[in-house]
């Protein structure tokens, strides 16, 4: 029986309901169509409003020219990622990755005595840095000023493009010449600027409102199966309800369905090494506590590959009075157990011939 052509179907597991080559000339259609839009408004604003004849609309015309630039930078760079997925083996494609991830900082000399192992993160970044009271401070993810800068830049831009088409309605209306198109179409861009300024005014104070969190280690690298010894501090001006750190193990897989790139998480570890609750935090003195860890003995090391990842950190999450609960990632490297044999690379030929009949 003839299988029929569906138009909107589900997926289900790994099996495909239509061609590969339809997901990418979809995908291939979408970038080209974002172009397109873009050309269309890079002419519409340079040929029809700002070169026009006797046009003088001041400075909003020439910042309006990024929304249309974006449009078609970002659908140009689809393409060409599309054109190198699609062309370039995915071989070729982990050769370029390893080769990019594989050099060194100029002027930074590898540290002495650091075992290299394959597809196993360094700890350079961790060594670098001593304690005050243990051996070595835990760098902080950057995840949340990433975040912070990201809002920032998009509630800028998007406000003064804002302003700038506000100002123009307002001046139209006031002329006696009203656009109700525009008008209508100015209010969900209202909504979207007020959106952005209240993210970005609630990320600052959940970054800067908490206070700083610093965490201090014994040794570094980790081993499966150890002891070790670490030392949290954790400033501001704050009711504490709970306070707790957590020894996560995160592991990561990248793959590919149809066109889309997809990445699933799932932590594989989670045990809370610490927790403290109902107390104050000072200006004055700050909140200080030493405490212990083990790594589990048997436990995956950390480990980076093209596609896959295993991962460890110390979590340190709370929830304070008047603030949302918070969580803040300091990442570990975790090493494959010193003590265990390295399996030869050669067999055995005495051991072999004794299996001969």
């Amino acid at each position: 029986m003839r299988a029929r052509l569906r138009w909107f179907v589900k997926k289900r597991g790994r099996r495909r309901t239509g061609p590969r080559w339809l997901g990418t000339l979809g995908v291939a259609l979408l970038h080209v169509a974002l172009v397109a839009i873009g050309v269309a408004g890079l002419y519409w604003l340079l040929a029809r409003v700002i070169f026009a004849e006797g046009a003088s609309h001041g400075w909003w015309p020439w910042v309006a020219l990024v929304i249309p630039a974006a449009l078609v930078i970002y659908g140009i760079g689809g393409l060409a990622v599309l054109v190198w997925e699609n062309l370039a083996s995915s071989e070729r494609r982990a050769a370029v990755v390893r080769r990019a991830t594989d050099w060194e900082s100029a002027g930074i000399a590898d540290i002495v005595g650091r075992p290299s192992l394959p597809a196993v993160p360094p700890v350079d970044a961790v060594i670098d840095s001593p304690g005050v009271r243990l051996a070595f401070r835990l760098p902080i993810d950057a995840a949340p000023s990433q975040l912070s800068i990201a809002l920032a830049v998009v509630c800028v831009v998007w406000n003064a493009l804002l302003i700038g088409f506000a100002l123009q309605v307002i001046r139209q209306h006031l002329a006696g010449e009203p656009n109700l198109l525009l008008t209508w179409l100015l209010v969900p861009f209202v909504l979207a600027g007020v959106w952005t300024i209240y993210a970005l005014v609630r990320q600052l104070l959940l970054t800067a409102g908490i206070g700083t969190t610093l965490l201090e280690i014994s040794d570094h690298p980790l081993y499966p199966g150890r002891r070790y010894d670490a030392h949290v501090t954790q400033t501001g001006r704050l009711h504490v309800r709970w306070f707790q750190i957590q020894l996560v193990c995160q592991e990561q897989a990248t793959y590919q369905q149809g066109t889309d790139t997809r990445t699933a998480t799932a932590v594989v570890h989670r045990e809370t090494v610490f927790s403290q609750r109902k107390f104050d935090i000072s200006p004055a003195a700050a909140f200080e506590a030493p405490f212990s860890f083990v790594v589990p003995a048997g436990a995956m090391h950390s480990f980076e590959a093209a596609h896959n990842a295993v991962s460890w950190a110390l979590v340190v999450r709370g929830k304070m009075a008047r603030w949302p609960e918070f969580e803040r990632r300091f990442p570990l490297c975790v090493y494959p157990p010193a003590e265990a044999p390295t399996p030869p690379l050669v067999p055995d030929m005495h051991a072999v011939e004794g299996l001969a009949p």
